[in-house]
């Protein structure tokens, strides 16, 4: 039976790539941070997570640079109500404790599954049937989309504000020419536990060739408008279940 620890850990304060100009940490930090960690918990033994001190435009995090609550099975043991936020440029999962502004950053193969609100996800390490990575996961039934999302610092002088850096920020800096590319990848997990990745809406509809009737009628019940491409999965998959 997996041992649960539960670890009491709240957010702090997220700074901004772009905005952040305070100093690199000092190793005492990360010493003082781990001291206080104590034998409570070998998460916070890990290495300390990557600072980006350089302005750019976009940031590193998989969705957004606050940091949410869930819990995780790290390294076979189930840690629940840890605050924690994925870097998407590293592919680590980053988690905080009390008190400190320090995060320690835990490689994919250490997390086998974790949740960030409402958000599911599943770390695949090295060697396994997908690049390793952290993806999320869409679907409850046989069929699945995982959701992989992976951040590339580059430079540019043109205007990347809006999908290049994955959203519409309304402090974009002109005069800074790095960001953040934002790059998702689908991936389709049939009934057999089979990947194959996939592109566009009708690209994940063919994957029913005996159901397409029924999630089209659906879909069409579902929605006025046209959604986005993620609500669209999870309502194609929840449909393909029932």
């Amino acid at each position: 039976m997996k041992r649960a620890v539960l670890l009491t850990i709240c957010s702090v304060s997220t700074l901004l790539v772009g905005s952040l100009t305070a100093p690199a940490q000092v190793p005492a930090e990360l010493e003082t941070f781990q001291a206080a960690a104590g034998a409570r918990s070998s998460v916070f033994r890990g290495k300390q997570a990557a600072r980006y001190t350089f302005p750019a435009n976009g940031h590193p995090y998989w969705a957004q640079p606050a940091f949410e609550t869930g819990d995780m099975i790290f390294e076979g043991n189930l840690y629940q109500h840890v605050v924690a936020n994925i870097d998407a440029a590293e592919q680590r999962l980053l988690v905080r404790m009390t008190g400190s502004p320090v995060a320690i950053a835990l490689a994919p193969a250490q997390v086998s599954s974790f949740t960030l609100g409402e958000r599911r996800f599943v770390g695949i390490g090295p060697g396994e049937s997908l690049p390793e990575g952290f993806y999320e996961v869409f679907g409850q039934g046989p069929e699945q989309v995982y959701k992989h999302v992976q951040k590339r610092l580059e430079s540019s002088v043109n205007d990347v504000n809006g999908s290049t850096i994955g959203y519409y920020d309304e402090d974009y800096r002109p005069d800074v020419t790095r960001y953040f590319y934002y790059i998702a990848t689908y991936y389709f997990r049939d009934a057999a536990g089979q990947f194959t990745p996939f592109k566009g809406r009708g690209a994940l509809i063919r994957r029913f060739p005996d159901r397409k009737r029924q999630i089209r009628q659906g879909l069409r019940a579902a929605f006025a408008g046209r959604p986005d491409f993620d609500t669209y999965c999870k309502m194609v998959l929840q449909i393909a279940a029932q």
